[in-house]
């Protein structure tokens, strides 16, 4: 939110059920009955939009919206479990899935959503940095 400024985000009490977060001309709405750390994927796919999205793209009937929810999806990915997020983890001896979710405040739903992602678009491990990541099982080790 520090590196957004310029963007109003609200929790809402009244968002419909099932709707869990929405962005629309620099503002975001975060249902307020999520939990904490599903507010953090949340909002990063929110901000996501308004890096990589226009217009209204609530029709999941048309292909097109579609890929932008799912490009927004990813973008959030990269921001919250970046490859220097998940070496910081590793340096800070947060080694199970249990740590890394509490110490980027996000659920274990969202973090293997985003290693699934991982491991399709670098087809199971890269190298980053001098280290040698795996997605599935998520391993980290120095080169």
């Amino acid at each position: 939110m520090i590196q957004y400024p310029h963007l109003d985000i609200k929790e809402d009490s009244y968002m419909p059920k099932g709707l869990s977060g929405l962005y629309f001309d620099n503002s975001i709405r975060i249902n307020k009955r999520l939990l904490a750390y599903e507010k953090t994927g949340v909002l990063a796919e929110e901000i996501g939009h308004h890096e990589t999205t226009h217009g209204d793209i609530l029709d999941y009937n048309d292909t097109r919206k579609r890929k932008l929810e799912v490009l927004a999806r990813r973008w959030g990915y990269e921001k919250i479990v970046s490859l220097d997020k998940l070496i910081q983890c590793y340096e800070a001896r947060y080694i199970t899935i249990e740590d890394v979710c509490t110490h980027l405040e996000i659920t274990d739903t969202y973090l293997k959503s985003a290693l699934e992602f991982y491991n399709v678009k670098y087809g199971g491990t890269c190298t980053h940095k001098n280290y040698r990541i795996t997605f599935d099982p998520l391993n980290i080790k120095p080169i």
